[in-house]
């Protein structure tokens, strides 16, 4: 069984070491990151930057004390994500900035989206090959920093989609997006995803970990121009060098909170226990994780340990 660490967001008493973000590097402690980051290795941070409306991602000094831990390490960390320049200012309008985070941003796949490197696949379920964007290809380290909410055509985004549609480049998350429109579309779609995170992974080995920030947990992705309440409360920040347990993990946790009022809850009449992605979307977020595990990226067994 995997270990995946969970740092809950419901704390037992008031005091600044019970705070979040005070014990965040606890949890990175917990999870590895000594074990993977070492002098002057590259450190990529991938995040979801977010876009100028929307307001529902990852914390600045939740990422400031991710930073902080790898240079600590005396790791070399970056921010990084998709759509080249222009996200890069969607990040500085969402409050990151080397002023802010001590670390530089730089685009995942060059200013334009063409920078990347091919990784040809022996046994992918619908790709043969993929452009995997080339500074997350190129870094040493590899540090998967999700925000948990749902998502259109997989019902969930979670650790699997942030490099399934942020690591890569134009081109493969279209050929992604046209298997939609097939029969069986929802599913290939998501074998789809598996198969971009394996390539990103390919070169990686054990210099990963993935991590999932579950608060502020809504209904569509980080590229949405607006904010929405929060589905459930929130849960926490789990973490885990296996992609599939943790994404497991979470997803459990959602459906086994129960709804907020006021929002997107209420008009599906969701309750504990729910597979609430799937009620919202019609898509089965299950999937794929079960096709993760069958990739061989991890596995759905874990063991869920509380900091």
């Amino acid at each position: 069984m995997s270990e995946v660490y969970l740092l809950k967001a419901q704390r037992g008493r008031y005091h600044r070491s019970e705070s979040l973000v005070v014990k965040f590097p606890e949890l990175l402690e917990k999870v590895g990151i000594n074990e993977i980051v070492s002098k002057d290795s590259a450190v990529a941070i991938k995040l979801h930057f977010g876009v100028v409306g929307g307001y529902r991602t990852i914390r600045p000094p939740f990422i400031r004390q991710l930073v902080d831990v790898v240079r600590g390490l005396n790791g070399r960390p970056f921010l990084t994500d998709t759509w080249g320049l222009r996200h890069v200012e969607d990040a500085y309008f969402n409050g990151l900035s080397y002023a802010t985070v001590g670390a530089p941003i730089i685009p995942a796949n060059g200013i334009k989206e063409n920078d990347y490197r091919t990784v040809k696949l022996q046994e992918g379920f619908h790709l043969k090959e993929v452009k995997v964007a080339g500074n997350i290809y190129d870094a040493d380290v590899l540090i998967n920093f999700a925000h948990a909410k749902g998502h259109g055509s997989c019902g969930f985004a979670g650790a699997i989609k942030n490099l399934a549609l942020g690591a890569t480049t134009p081109e493969i998350r279209k050929q992604e997006h046209e298997m939609e429109k097939t029969e069986g579309g929802a599913v290939k779609f998501q074998e789809a995803m598996v198969d971009v995170v394996k390539a990103v992974l390919s070169n990686k080995g054990d210099r990963a970990i993935h991590i999932l920030w579950a608060f502020d947990i809504v209904e569509h992705c980080d590229c949405a121009p607006f904010g929405m309440v929060p589905l459930v409360p929130d849960i926490g920040i789990l973490a885990s060098k296996d992609i599939v347990a943790v994404e497991k993990a979470c997803i459990d946790l959602i459906n086994e909170a129960p709804p907020t009022p006021w929002s997107v809850a209420e008009k599906y009449e969701l309750k504990a226990g729910d597979n609430k992605f799937l009620r919202i979307h019609g898509k089965d977020p299950y999937i794929q994780v079960y096709a993760a595990e069958k990739a061989g990226l991890g596995s759905t067994k874990y063991n869920l340990i509380e900091i």
